[in-house]
């Protein structure tokens, strides 16, 4: 009798994981859309004086292992005021030594290639916050949907609360305070952000 080969038919859960093998394999990332992009943050002076700032210049990416950067051109400040502009860049940020700002994390690559289109999920995440050549580890709380075209839209699902003394930025504050002739600047910055980020 000849012998007779058999040939297994594949799963549907086996072509799924081939299928999702294959694509990941040619999978690069993600580039932030400046354009679809925003960074906020809030500042509070004589006691009772909130007011918003925004930066205009943001880049970023998110590797395929889900290492995410995202730095900031903090000489493309936006308060609102011409003069309080050139104030921050040159009292407080100092540009022309610190030009740049970043925020780095790393998330699971894996989980955010899989996302279907229009699924959201929470995560929290250790994040690495450089300001003024001052490292520091803050927690954040990110909302993340995956796009139809496969891009990623990055919001933080908390305000995160950023100390300027922690970054070495107090004497700065209070230098400014003295130009403007305020009783008071509030150390304490509430930051919030919107990020687009394309496929690549």
């Amino acid at each position: 009798m000849p012998n007779c080969t058999r040939f297994r038919v594949p799963t549907l859960s086996s072509l799924v994981l081939l299928l999702l093998t294959f694509s990941q394999a040619g999978f690069a990332g993600w580039t932030l859309n400046s354009e679809g992009s925003s960074l906020y943050y809030v500042t509070s002076k004589a006691a009772a004086i909130s007011e918003l700032n925004t930066f205009g210049e943001l880049n970023g990416t998110i590797d395929d292992d889900g290492n995410a950067s995202v730095t900031i051109s903090l000489a493309s400040v936006d308060t609102a005021i011409d003069i309080r502009n050139q104030r921050m860049q040159e009292i407080v940020f100092q540009v022309a030594n610190y030009p740049l700002a970043s925020i780095s994390l790393t998330a699971n690559g894996a989980r955010l290639a899989a996302s279907n289109p229009g699924q959201s999920f929470m995560a929290s995440y250790d994040a690495t916050i450089d300001i003024h050549g001052t490292k520091q580890t803050m927690t954040v709380e990110l909302a993340v949907t995956k796009l139809s075209d496969g891009g990623l839209l990055v919001t933080l699902a908390k305000p995160l609360i950023v100390n300027a003394a922690s970054f070495g930025l107090a004497e700065s504050v209070e230098q400014l305070r003295e130009i403007a002739g305020l009783p008071s600047i509030n150390n304490n910055v509430v930051v919030d952000f919107t990020l687009q980020f394309d496929a690549d």
